[in-house]
């Protein structure tokens, strides 16, 4: 993982010292932490390091242990819970050991396209692993879940992108001339939407890690190292992942990023309404990226994430 911040042992609040039973000598504090958490390594006396992960949310990691077991069970690289419990604050913390390797978002550009291969190649088999082993509920099959063999929240997976909008609308809003990027954007967005609920309503669903994107996969000599950051998981289409993971790569890496993308889509085989579906996920969280950055004030961020927006829905219409 990267870091943007380095503690003091000395500064640490008493709690955390106790949570991680001693004093560490520093804290560097984790970047790429999209949750809302607080993520440190803990560098400790005894040479060792531990991950100190902190949330506002005092349930935040009530199923992360039993998630963790489940999948360590599988025989994927992840953590071990050392300690838990509540702060001051009224939040949560768990403390886990520390996995060597950094995100591969940080290592993309480093990598050749046999080490990309052998990432993406591994990354799916993990996934495959998971849907073939983790029963889905039989209530409630679609969307998230905070425990592994959990009910999720949705019954149809199309749910999970709420009411959809008339056809009519959504071609008048596309085609007016001034309609914002972002409208136009969301109207062609919507459209795609349409065109897939056959696909969607024939999905049987799968349980899947939907945070394993650039991000959570950690990478060390060029090689996979382990897995991060399983506080819940999905039921639906593992495609959302694999595009997902494309609309960072367009939108966040580029050019770096590009070898990875293609190894992951021959290694999930995507095609036909496949490839349709992942461009689709793409572009929905392309155009989110959008929305994120107009509400920051963010203009240049904008003006570089329309246009990978609109390729992916591009991708997505015409695929």
């Amino acid at each position: 993982m990267g870091d943007c911040g380095e503690t003091d042992g000395a500064a640490v609040p008493e709690w955390a010292q106790h949570a991680l039973g001693a004093r560490p000598l520093s804290l560097e504090q984790q970047a790429l932490s999209q949750s809302g958490n607080e993520v440190y390594r803990a560098h400790m006396p005894d040479g060792r390091s531990r991950v100190l992960r902190i949330s506002a949310h005092a349930r935040a990691f009530a199923h992360t242990r039993a998630n963790l077991a489940t999948l360590r069970a599988l025989g994927l690289p992840v953590q071990t819970v050392l300690a838990e419990g509540a702060t001051p604050q009224g939040g949560a913390y768990v403390v886990l050991d520390w996995l060597p390797g950094r995100d591969l978002y940080y290592v993309l550009a480093e990598l050749s396209r046999a080490q990309a291969e052998r990432i993406a190649s591994t990354v799916t088999a993990f996934q495959h692993r998971v849907a073939e082993h983790v029963t889905v509920p039989q209530t409630g099959r679609f969307g998230w879940a905070p425990r592994i063999g959990e009910r999720a929240q949705y019954a149809a997976w199309s749910e999970v992108f709420g009411a959809p909008m008339p056809q009519e609308a959504l071609a008048a809003m596309r085609d007016r001339p001034d309609v914002t990027p972002l409208d136009h954007c969301r109207a062609r967005l919507a459209l795609v939407r349409a065109s897939l609920e056959d696909y969607f309503a024939a999905l049987q669903p799968v349980c899947f890690l939907h945070d394993l994107t650039v991000k959570n996969v950690l990478v060390d000599g060029g090689e996979l190292s382990g897995l991060i950051d399983f506080d819940s998981v999905c039921y639906g289409d593992p495609m959302m992942v694999v595009g997902v993971t494309l609309a960072h790569l367009e939108a966040d890496v580029g050019e770096a990023g590009r070898i990875y993308g293609e190894a992951l889509m021959r290694c999930w085989h995507v095609q036909g309404e496949r490839l349709r579906a992942a461009a689709f996920y793409a572009a929905l969280w392309a155009t989110g990226f959008v929305s994120i950055a107009l509400g920051a004030g963010d203009h240049e961020r904008v003006k570089a994430v329309v246009p990978v927006a609109q390729r992916l829905l591009t991708m997505a219409e015409g695929a």
